[in-house]
């Protein structure tokens, strides 16, 4: 599947506003438009008109944005294209008139609008579009400035505005774009271009979650001391399971009838922090309970009626020095939404620390053949939980995400050494990935990292 990737670099997608209505999502004719505008840029070159004229004809892509985005209606007074009645014969050029524009601005911060085809590009467009998305800088307004990417992915799965028989109405790119913009006869009066009109409906057509996700409502807490806050919601959940006499089962405490450790995977609790952006604050805002791939629909349901039990109790936890916290449900923070940690994509870098399966070395600095240990280690980490081994590793003492913790501060009930890793998939993942040997105390969780070419 092609996706092209638009990130907002001022935060925020302007639009003018047409019959009172803010538009939302952006719409798919915008972005051919936008690559139109960078293709005259270009020198009009046939190579790249070729691309855009296959990307016309395409089916209309599916969006992944959100429902809805915060909105700020404001008017705006706009110089007219031309000076209406001015005989040129004149003297002296009356002052250019201005017009009444009403316009809205849709604030999105760091979060990207991907428009997806369910189509794989041919060979010979892939480097033309490429160029194309590089030299784009604008989405409609001269506010909305943008980045372009290019990526392909496997399925599209989660919450997108889908192409749909009846709803929303947006303009969708239509055959024959491309002629009517590259200068022949056709009138083209104001700012009339060609389009069609496709309803899209937004949808949650998805599989069932993993993630079962809460916000930090009172309270805060560093991300460095995050595995101290997951071994207390754990010893929590185990406690409130016995108080309120739910059986505890292996999936909860991770234990073999005979107390021997379980031969398989059970529920993590991973502090989801805020890491990753440019304004970064490194602070936890929230918990995810992740259950194990092969989870059955009851351990979904044991685990949900755990939450909500909790929930019945307050959802309070006391922390060791008197810290309480204070917990609810997920809010529409981007660091706890499931999209943020569970998007597929081939590049995945660790936001808390792994803890490596084995010691490497007693040497207090490592040397050039311990890190190759490491990134064996490491490799050794992802098989052990079922996922195909990355073509590319690379291990570091400092953080890759903007917020993360270093791993000589990371304090937490670790035996092993903690390092952060950065790794490429031959093809792309879906999250939520959390490895390593700590994994089920929040150690190694990873966030996936948008390609920028």
């Amino acid at each position: 599947m092609l996706q092209v990737s638009v990130r907002f670099l001022g935060g925020e997608f302007v639009a003018q506003m047409h019959d009172s209505a803010s538009e939302w999502p952006p719409h798919p004719a915008r972005l051919l438009y936008a690559l139109i505008a960078a293709w005259h840029d270009g020198g009009c070159r046939s190579a790249e008109e070729d691309t855009l004229s296959w990307l016309e004809s395409l089916e209309s892509p599916s969006i992944v944005a959100p429902e809805d985005a915060p909105r700020e209606e404001y008017e705006a007074w706009l110089p007219m294209n031309s000076i209406p009645n001015w005989n040129k014969k004149g003297a002296k050029a009356p002052s250019m008139p201005k017009t009444r524009r009403l316009r809205s601005s849709r604030y999105l911060g760091d979060e990207s609008v991907d428009f997806v085809w369910a189509v794989d590009p041919p060979s010979r467009h892939l480097g033309p579009l490429l160029d194309l998305c590089r030299r784009c800088t604008r989405l409609g307004s001269a506010e909305s400035l943008v980045m372009l990417s290019v990526s392909q992915r496997a399925e599209l799965h989660g919450a997108a505005w889908r192409p749909s028989g009846s709803g929303t109405l947006l303009r969708a790119p239509t055959s024959g774009t491309i002629r009517s913009l590259a200068g022949s006869s056709m009138p083209m009066p104001g700012r009339q271009l060609p389009c069609d009109w496709q309803a899209y409906r937004w949808s949650l057509d998805r599989r069932p979650g993993r993630m079962i996700t809460v916000g930090l409502t009172g309270g805060d807490w560093p991300v460095e001391h995050a595995p101290i806050l997951a071994v207390q919601l754990r010893r929590a959940f185990i406690a409130l399971a016995e108080a309120e006499q739910i059986p505890l089962s292996p999936i909860l405490h991770g234990h073999e009838q005979d107390g021997s450790p379980l031969r398989k995977d059970h529920l993590q609790f991973c502090p989801l922090p805020h890491v990753g952006f440019r304004h970064a604050i490194g602070a936890v805002l929230g918990a995810a309970f992740i259950l194990p791939q092969d989870a059955t629909e009851a351990d979904r349901a044991y685990a949900e009626r755990l939450v909500a039990t909790w929930f019945a109790h307050g959802a309070e936890l006391r922390m060791p020095g008197g810290w309480l916290l204070s917990f609810g449900p997920a809010d529409s923070r981007h660091s706890l939404a499931e999209r943020r940690w569970c998007q597929p994509a081939t590049v995945w870098q660790t936001v808390v620390p792994m803890e490596l399966p084995r010691h490497v070395s007693g040497r207090r600095q490592w040397n050039r053949d311990d890190w190759r240990r490491v990134e064996i280690e490491i490799m050794r980490a992802f098989s052990h939980v079922g996922l195909p081994q990355p073509v590319e590793v690379e291990a570091s003492n400092t953080a890759f995400a903007v917020g993360s913790p270093n791993p000589r501060i990371i304090r937490g009930p670790h035996t092993r050494p903690v390092v952060h890793t950065r790794v490429r998939f031959p093809h792309e993942i879906e999250g939520p990935l959390v490895v390593g040997a700590g994994r089920h105390l929040g150690y190694g969780l990873m966030e996936p990292v948008r390609s920028l070419s």
